[in-house]
């Protein structure tokens, strides 16, 4: 990823028709020092829910969620100095 860039995670249509599972969150968000960082290996992580009350296997490699890459902007005023230090959902920390 470039410093610039931010990563969203979507939830694939399909998923609760045919899976049963929903993304908890709506939209992942990950941010550009997320990749690479001690605490996660480089892993994505999506936290995914089952809506019905059957068991839900998933196989390697199976699509569950779409990624789009964005650019963003720093606003006015905003010194985002800090180095991460934490994995998943550490940001603001």
């Amino acid at each position: 990823m470039q410093p610039t860039e931010v990563l969203y995670l979507y939830d694939r249509s399909s998923n609760p028709r045919k899976k049963g599972l929903v993304l908890i969150n709506s939209v992942g968000v990950i941010d550009g020092d997320y990749y690479g960082n001690p605490g996660n290996e480089g892993h994505i992580f999506a936290q995914m829910k089952n809506i019905t009350d059957q068991e839900v296997v998933l196989e390697v490699g199976e699509r569950i969620v779409q990624a789009v890459f964005a650019t963003f902007l720093i606003a006015d005023g905003d010194a985002a100095d800090g180095v991460r230090t934490g994995g998943f959902g550490s940001t603001g920390h």
